[in-house]
Parts: C-alpha cells; structure tokens; sequence
C-alpha cells in the first residue's frame, strides 16, 4: 500500500513556526524525521510564507514543495487541498499534519496505518488529535466541498465518521507553543527519533540512480515538466537535466519522453521503461527499510529509544 503524507506549513506569522528550533533541528525537519522513520518517504510540503526560506532549508530531504498562493487569506483546509490533490493519484492513503504538532511519534502513525479505514484519527484519553489518514478515494469530495468548517466540515459533508485509535502518545494533542517549553517531553521524542537511515543507490561504473532521481521522475510524468519538476524539488534546471543524462547514458535506455513546440509547448513525460525503472527503485527501497527497521530493533539496545508499541 502507498503511503503518503502533507505537511501543511504556508503559515502567515512572523515567528514562522516550521523554521523554530527544537532540541538541535528545526521543527519542519522534525516532521519529517518522524515520517521517515515511520517507513513514509512520499511527503509534499505546502508553503506559503517565507517559502524560499523554508524550501531551502528542506531541499536536502528530497521531499516535494507546492505552494498556496492564498496563505494570507485561506485556510488551512486550502493547503490541505493542494496537497491531497497532487498525492491522491500516487497514494491509496494519505497522512494529513499541520507543521505546528510536532511532537507525535512514528509509533502513533503506524498505529494509524495498520488500521483500517477511510478516515482515521488517534486518541489521547479520550480525546482526539493529529495527524489523521484519510484514503485517497475521498479527495474528489474533500476538494469539492465549499463549506465555511475547513476540513472537520468536509468529512462531514462526506458523511465519513473517523475510526478512532487508543495511542499512549500525549503528543498528538500538543502545538508548537505548548510543547516548546517541556523539556523532558523534548528528549522524549527525540529519543524516539533514533532510527537506521539508508541511502539506497544504483551503480553501474558510477552512481545512477537513487531517492532524489526516483522522485524527480516521478515528478517530471506527474507535471509534464522537466522544469517544474526540478522547481518542485528545489533543485536547479541544469542540475535535473544533468541527472537525467547520467541514467540515460549509464542505463542505455531513454526514460524522459520529450514533445517539443504545439499548441501546448514542449512537455515532458516518462517512457515505459522509465516508469519501469522507478517503480522498481521504491519497491526495492521499501523493501530495504522493512528489513532493516527490523534488524535493528533486533540488534540495537532498548536504551537507544526505538521502542514500538
């Protein structure tokens, strides 16, 4: 099952809460880290204010940016939308996390997603929190809805009831302002971070492929656009044009699909063998951080702070 997740982050304050600092990494960076260790690396982060900034600040982790033109004058719901409606054709379920919760754990979200169901929240003593998932089969209601109640208003309207799951994690409950001061709660979650990290490649007589080159791929047959593929990434144009040779050359095979000039102008798309090729990277990457999430919790201490529910 593909998972994967938004990061709601278009903000309008001037103490932009993704670019604060937590422990020794800033609160975006914080989000991520969770996600990834949950065995989620299909995250699309929505930015609004001072998004250069905060592109910037992300571009390493390989994740997508989309921008919310509105953030001054939407709501969250907005940024919401933008995202659902890029992941819903690549996932069967997608997380949902506004960038201020930042201290649930990766225990919780895989809690989320060995349950089933089309809409499914945690619960802290008795009380809900974030994130949520929702299955990919209700974006075309949520990003119909027109009501004034933001997101609890169209799962509403979808007349979608959530499936709620019992979580020890108080952090599902708390937002950025809340947390920052709890100090033991800080170390808490940090110790839960610790996690094997794989940077999986395909080499030939060099490196050819990998997380980055999968998902400019990925991008470039979603956007029709090598440029607005690179853009998305946070990655220059010439840097995405270099990459894309470098496979074509070390694979012997065309994998970019160029339409130059037409009513349209020039597009871009994947070859079959380019899909072929790309499916076969995250298959194999999913199956890798399986294996080795398994071994270490197998050969690493308790003490390192990787405990599962």
């Amino acid at each position: 099952m593909r998972i994967g997740a938004v990061i709601t982050a278009a903000g309008r304050k001037d103490d932009f809460e993704p670019m604060q600092v937590l422990g020794t990494i800033t609160l975006a960076e914080r989000n991520i880290a969770v996600l990834n260790h949950a065995g989620i690396h299909q995250i699309l982060v929505v930015t609004g204010y001072k998004a250069d900034d905060l592109e910037h600040h992300l571009a390493k982790y390989d994740v997508m940016f989309f921008r919310n033109p509105n953030y001054m004058r939407g709501e969250m719901i907005d940024s919401l939308r933008i995202g659902i409606g890029r992941l819903a054709g690549k996932c069967d379920r997608i997380l949902l996390m506004p960038s201020d919760i930042p201290f649930f754990t990766s225990a919780t979200i895989r809690r989320l997603i060995e349950t089933e169901g089309d809409f499914v929240q945690p619960v802290y003593e008795g009380r809900p929190g974030h994130p949520i998932i929702l299955s990919a089969s209700l974006a075309s209601s949520l990003m119909q809805y027109s009501g004034s109640d933001g997101l609890r208003g169209a799962l509403q309207e979808c007349g979608t009831e959530p499936v709620l799951v019992d979580v020890d994690d108080r952090g599902i409950l708390l937002e950025y302002k809340e947390a920052y001061q709890n100090r033991e709660l800080l170390e808490e979650h940090s110790r839960s971070l610790i996690r094997p990290i794989l940077n999986i490649s395909f080499v030939r007589e060099k490196i050819f492929f990998d997380r980055q080159i999968a998902l400019l791929l990925s991008l470039v047959d979603d956007l029709g656009s090598v440029s607005r593929a690179c853009s998305t990434m946070q990655i220059s144009y010439t840097k995405g044009w270099n990459l894309i040779r470098s496979i074509e050359e070390q694979t012997g095979c065309e994998l970019i699909r160029r339409s130059v000039g037409g009513l349209s102008g020039s597009s871009s798309s994947l070859t079959d063998r380019g899909r072929e090729l790309t499916e076969a990277y995250r298959a194999f990457e999913d199956l890798m951080y399986e294996y080795a999430e398994k071994e270490f919790d197998k050969y690493m201490p308790a003490w390192l702070g990787n405990e599962k529910d």
